[in-house]
């Protein structure tokens, strides 16, 4: 059975997403997944893929960093809110890296500023900007300027928790 087939087989069973254990013993097969993930296979495959790939990063991201580049430019092209925040929490696990970094800054930035977006996307690209702040602290300014736009609408509890989240980390990093 192809890793498609049992995909396709497995994401209505329950606990669905305990099955990054497979690919967590089975490495060989995470390529498969990733192309899952990261195609333009018909949906809901690419989601559920990349759903996986959270747990499976979770679990031991340096399974998935041959794919980190991968994750990056889908990342900056894909328009399926889904997929983006299943690799960008992916992606959280991962240590910041130089590449396309002008670009992916500006993505994350453009993310939490989009109301348009799903709650998760913009809260988990915040968590993501955290890491740049810590790199590049004078981008806090920016950051900061875009929160308080935000925060001057009314927000979703999760939008509220992220931004403190954000707020609080921050301050670790500053002092």
């Amino acid at each position: 059975m192809t890793v498609e087939e049992a995909l396709i087989n497995r994401f209505k069973e329950p606990k669905f997403t305990e099955w990054h254990r497979n690919f967590v013993a089975h490495p060989e097969q995470i390529p498969d997944l990733v192309d899952l993930a990261l195609g333009s296979g018909k949906a809901p495959l690419p989601a559920h893929a990349s759903w996986l790939l959270i747990h499976i990063a979770k679990a031991d991201w340096t399974l998935l960093a041959s794919y980190e580049q991968a994750f990056i430019d889908h990342f900056l092209q894909s328009t399926n809110q889904s997929i983006l925040r299943n690799l960008l929490v992916s992606l959280l696990g991962f240590p910041l890296t130089d590449y396309r970094e002008t670009d992916f800054l500006d993505a994350l930035i453009t993310h939490v500023k989009n109301e348009e977006n799903k709650v998760a996307l913009r809260v988990y690209s915040l968590y993501k900007l955290t890491e740049f702040v810590r790199r590049y602290p004078e981008i806090k300014v920016e950051i900061d300027a875009v929160l308080e736009i935000i925060q001057e609408n009314p927000m979703s509890p999760f939008m509220k928790i992220g931004i403190r989240h954000y707020k609080e980390i921050c301050l670790k990093i500053i002092d």
